[in-house]
């Protein structure tokens, strides 16, 4: 912001080169927060990309082709080679089934599933009764009691997490902050004591409040 309003007093004092350069300084800072945020956007797109938008169903005792969006727990799901899991499901019926959970897990080999119930607790991720939305049937077919859908997902999950999580910072960026509030303490009282010097000797404020700024300018 002071940046921006040493640009405007560059103006109104006809500095049109010191406007320039502030200007350009201010663009360069607003440009690299776009391509951040850009990027960031880009990587949540791509995530959205592994849940399919179709799936077939079995409801009222028949086959139905739905959107993904449609599934409610305990719906039941079938699954076949090729298919993109539209929900998590509790499987109740497997042939062979293997499922591709690099997207989800990071594990390169593909997870065997079994419909067997598991007495042993722990991790749903861990279960291997359960397949996930967003991870790829590889081989085999199977049906099973949607559990989770959207949002409320293990997927889900993870892309809430993604877009609420900022990016932690290193010690260097700690440091260049708190730098930074310190040089704008000093710089403030830099301005504030020549306005106040050249109010003394009978100056007029805007020219003293240019030349702080440009001091200011300096010091970032």
């Amino acid at each position: 912001m002071l940046l921006l309003a040493s640009a405007l007093v560059s103006i109104l004092t006809k500095e049109y080169e010191d406007a320039i350069s502030i200007a350009l300084a201010v663009l360069i800072v607003v440009t690299v927060a776009f391509i951040q945020e850009y990027r960031s956007e880009k990587s949540l797109e791509e995530l959205t990309k592994l849940v399919p938008p179709e799936c077939h169903c079995i409801r009222e005792g028949r086959l139905q082709h739905l959107l993904a969006r449609d599934l409610v727990p305990g719906d039941i799901v079938s699954l076949s080679v090729g298919d993109r899991i539209p929900a998590d499901i509790r499987l109740t019926e497997v042939t062979d089934l293997l499922v591709d959970e690099s997207s989800f897990t990071g594990e390169a080999e593909p997870s065997s599933k079994t419909d067997s119930p598991l007495t042993d607790g722990g991790d749903l991720s861990t279960l291997s009764n359960i397949v996930f939305m967003g991870t790829l049937v590889q081989c085999g077919k199977g049906q099973g009691v949607v559990i989770g859908t959207g949002e409320k997902s293990q997927f889900g999950e993870v892309f809430k997490m993604m877009q609420a999580e900022e990016t932690p910072k290193t010690p260097l960026q700690k440091s260049m902050d708190k730098l930074g509030k310190q040089l704008t303490l000093f710089s403030f009282g830099i301005i504030g004591l020549i306005m106040f010097t050249g109010w003394l000797q009978g100056k007029q404020l805007l020219t003293m409040f240019t030349i702080g700024v440009r001091v200011r300018v300096a010091l970032s």
